[in-house]
């Protein structure tokens, strides 16, 4: 199992791949193919967060998600969650991460970090359920794994997996469920 800290830090590799019912527009994704424009419209919007860790802590959030500044091929998202864990006090935890798309590579790559000094990198496949594999400086094999899953109209399931060896399957570590949020 990862110590606390660790899992709250993965908070930060949140990727919303929600389908979200309304259209997408072509003039603000820019040059993005037709998939990974569908995957980027999907997250755009503001969604609600439900944490389950597997040691047994929970939290929730919120999360607000963009198209990137320049209008490309890609998203921000900013994200604010609450963690209730037995052993401390209740901690928030913000934020962010940058979403492109990779034209040379074919992929999708993640750039996160949180206000706890956590940076990731990730790369995945433009394919569903989205498969992020967290980059390790040094070049060693990952150890940590994001899945994207049970995409639902207006919701989906985050995962963090990790491992301790490369030949392991990938345990569960944290789930975070998005829905999107209630306009009131």
């Amino acid at each position: 199992m990862f110590p606390p800290r660790v899992a709250i830090s993965t908070l930060v590799l949140t990727f919303t791949a929600c389908v979200n019912a309304q259209p997408v527009s072509t003039e603000a994704a820019g040059d993005c193919p037709a998939e990974v424009e569908r995957i980027f419209g999907s997250m755009i919007g503001e969604w609600d967060l439900a944490i389950q860790a597997d040691e047994g802590w929970t939290g929730y959030g919120s999360s607000s998600v963009s198209w990137a500044a320049d209008k490309k091929c890609g998203v921000f998202e900013r994200s604010v969650a609450v963690f209730d864990q037995e052993s401390e006090a209740p901690a928030e935890n913000i934020s962010t991460a940058h979403y492109v798309y990779d034209a040379l590579s074919g992929t999708l790559k993640v750039l996160t970090a949180d206000d706890r000094g956590y940076v990731h990198v990730g790369i995945a496949a433009v394919t569903e359920p989205l498969k992020f594999e967290m980059l390790k400086p040094d070049g060693e094999i990952p150890n940590r794994q994001i899945q994207i899953q049970n995409i639902q109209s207006q919701s989906c399931e985050w995962r963090r997996n990790g491992r301790t060896s490369p030949t392991q399957d990938w345990p569960k570590r944290l789930v975070i469920t998005y829905w999107q949020a209630r306009k009131d």
